[in-house]
């Protein structure tokens, strides 16, 4: 007798198989997207804060700057502006896919300190910035 087809167990380990690579590929492919997400949102505090770097040089001083976008689809910048200095904050968007990320908020200073409010124990600057 020929058959022709696969058998409910081969299809089953077919199955298995599949789920168990993906089960592997799947974490590591979010981890590369939200550090690719990490990094455009470094560029983009990076942007913005020689734009107002660029304003101080030509009025003496960051208020009244304007230009500072609101941020993008995962992460929302506020600034705070005053006469001899500025702080620029990224904070993920609650409901975007960097909520609850590891990393936390990005925050970037006039003096250029860098850092990472609520980012989880253990990571380290260079992880979240790249640097």
């Amino acid at each position: 007798m020929d058959s022709q087809g696969f058998t409910l167990i081969e299809l089953l380990i077919a199955v298995a198989i599949i789920a168990v690579l993906a089960g592997i590929a799947y974490p590591g492919y979010v981890g590369h997207v939200n550090k690719a997400y990490r990094a455009e949102i470094v560029v983009l505090l990076t942007e913005h804060a020689q734009h107002l770097e660029r304003y101080y040089t030509k009025n003496g001083s960051y208020i009244d700057a304007s230009g500072v976008s609101v941020g993008n689809d995962r992460y929302r910048i506020t600034a705070v502006l005053n006469p001899q200095d500025f702080s620029l904050l990224a904070t993920p968007g609650v409901d975007s896919v960097m909520a609850g990320d590891a990393c936390g908020a990005f925050s970037l200073t006039s003096s250029g300190v860098r850092t990472n409010p609520g980012a989880a124990p253990g990571m380290s600057r260079k992880a979240c910035w790249g640097q």
